[in-house]
């Protein structure tokens, strides 16, 4: 699957919440959860979508917005969302991953959940814990 039109050519890797999503994830399934997590981490901007392990690109809020034309920022019932219903979506969740050694910070996000393959931490390596 080709992700290129995410890409930010600006944004930078530091920071940046990684969203893990697997082979053959449609380009609006990572749309959707890429969108979830922004709105789940209001102060974040960057987001790098990892597909199988491999990061495969970097987009920011601010890139998503500028070039779709979509403010992903959270809203309120029937402030220009398109006429949604109130309520989370129930298609597309993101899941929040968290690393389990101590004092490391790390965290990411992912689009489905198999135990046997849970997303590497970025900072130190390690497989993180479902929180989330």
């Amino acid at each position: 699957m080709d992700y290129r039109m995410f890409a930010d050519p600006d944004a930078e890797a530091s920071g940046a919440i990684p969203v893990h999503v697997p082979e053959g994830t449609s380009q609006a399934h990572a749309a959707a959860v890429i969108e979830d997590v922004l709105l789940r981490a209001p102060d974040a901007e960057t987001v790098s979508l990892v597909v199988d392990g491999r990061a495969v690109v970097l987009t920011s809020r601010s890139f998503l917005t500028r070039t779709f034309g979509v403010s992903v920022q959270v809203r309120g019932t029937g402030e220009g969302d398109g006429g949604s219903l109130p309520g989370a979506s129930t298609q597309y969740l993101a899941l929040h991953y968290r690393c389990p050694e101590p004092g490391c910070p790390g965290e990411g996000f992912g689009a489905f959940h198999d135990d046997r393959f849970r997303p590497a931490c970025p900072g130190c390596g390690h497989a993180m814990e479902l929180v989330g």
